[in-house]
């Protein structure tokens, strides 16, 4: 069921315009700055993608960009200059190109991973405080603040209205069409009687399907290559820290157990749900989705739809530890005082983590219904009677 957020339009665009400065902020001021043995350096953004790319780690390197950077600012923007046409009460005739922008918003949201950027960032300055001084600078500062006000604007961004103030369709008293289709995207239901289906929305002119094409067998290649990844991913380094000379390439497992061994348990907690325990859990619920709707299983069906919510909505929070890796590999650049250098592991946990995202984006959890509906067993020949004389 849908129940309206509170605040509206007018609330939402100045919030929005508040994270689009914060963010300004944060692209032009260092994040942290660290000190070993009387040198200092300091780090912003785009320090970690750079830093990245010069060890050869290029994959890595445009992911991060992508996520801390590139997909945070084009979310804000697009939803200030959709706000800004409401508030503005653009014509209908710009409806169109209003909902396409915001859909593009709207598919951006999970993408854009600045709040689970500033936990890596929590995470790198703990690990920093074994061996370096450490401390948050102004960009770090306004890192959280964005991420605050980020969450207000997620609260007071009530997407429903905000499809129906871009292109409202009254209720009509027709009768109701034979077939319903809904959009994915803006939640728009359309219907048809004859003929196939519309192959776009009317509102947001994305692709319409009554489900997602071959939903079970691009899921199971996703999974499938997750889980084969996800082997290198825990065996090989991600990491290797050199402090005077001494240090080994570390593996995920081995970070939580120096974060336990420090006293920092609610961190090495953190770390190991995040990223150990919560791919496992996407890789086998996944998996599990998959064997039930081949089998037509109408078993827990609840269960798993309540599951596959949590999958799709806790997946990014995986990349905690790969943007710790970039954080430290941007700070901690001393030559033989210290260094750290990003390994082949971080890639191969990086990609784990996409292909789950992107698993549980494309699985449609309506085909695990429709199959146990086909699995069912047909009603006994005195009961079909039954149902012929009462209609």
């Amino acid at each position: 069921m849908f129940r309206h957020s509170r605040g509206g339009l007018h609330h939402a665009l100045p919030v929005a315009v508040a994270g689009a400065l914060l963010l300004l902020l944060i692209a032009a001021n260092p994040l942290m700055g660290v000190n070993i043995q009387g040198n200092d350096r300091t780090s912003l953004v785009v320090t970690g993608v750079e830093t990245l790319a010069e060890q050869g780690m290029w994959p890595l390197a445009l992911l991060v960009g992508a996520l801390v950077l590139a997909a945070p600012f084009a979310r804000n923007m697009a939803v200030i200059a959709v706000l800004q046409r409401l508030h503005e009460g653009r014509p209908p005739v710009h409806a169109r190109e209003t909902a396409r922008l915001f859909a593009w918003a709207e598919r951006l949201r999970p993408w854009a991973m600045l709040d689970v950027f500033l936990l890596g960032l929590l995470v790198g300055y703990s690990r920093l405080k074994g061996f370096a001084n450490a401390e948050f600078l102004s960009g770090g500062l306004a890192l959280g603040g964005f991420v605050l006000v980020r969450t207000l604007m997620d609260l007071s961004l009530d997407s429903r209205r905000i499809w129906q103030a871009i292109d409202h369709v009254p209720p009509s008293g027709a009768p109701a069409p034979a077939r319903w289709v809904a959009c994915t995207v803006c939640q728009r239901v359309h219907g048809c009687d004859h003929g196939p289906a519309p192959e776009r929305c009317t509102r947001c002119h994305s692709r319409l399907h009554p489900r997602e094409p071959n939903s079970l067998e691009r899921t199971a290649a996703l999974v499938t290559a997750g889980a084969v990844l996800y082997i290198p991913a825990n065996l090989l380094p991600v990491m290797t820290v050199i402090n005077f000379g001494q240090g080994a390439p570390s593996t995920i497992l081995s970070g939580v157990h120096e974060l336990a061994e420090a006293g920092l348990w609610p961190l090495a907690i953190l770390v190991f749900v995040a990223s150990v325990a919560v791919p496992v859990l996407k890789l086998a619920g996944l998996g599990w989705f998959l064997l039930a709707a081949w089998r037509r299983s109408a078993s827990r069906l609840h269960a798993r739809t309540r599951l596959y919510r949590i999958i799709d909505a806790i997946g990014r929070w995986s990349n905690i530890d790969v943007f710790m890796i970039a954080i430290l590999t941007a700070l901690v650049q001393f030559g033989a005082v210290a260094s750290v250098r990003a390994d082949p592991g971080a890639i191969a946990f990086a990609s784990v983590v996409v292909l789950t995202m992107v698993a549980s984006h494309v699985f449609d959890p309506r085909v695990m219904w429709d199959r146990a509906a086909e699995g069912a067993p047909d009603p006994a020949p005195d009961e079909r009677a039954e149902v012929a004389r009462h209609g």
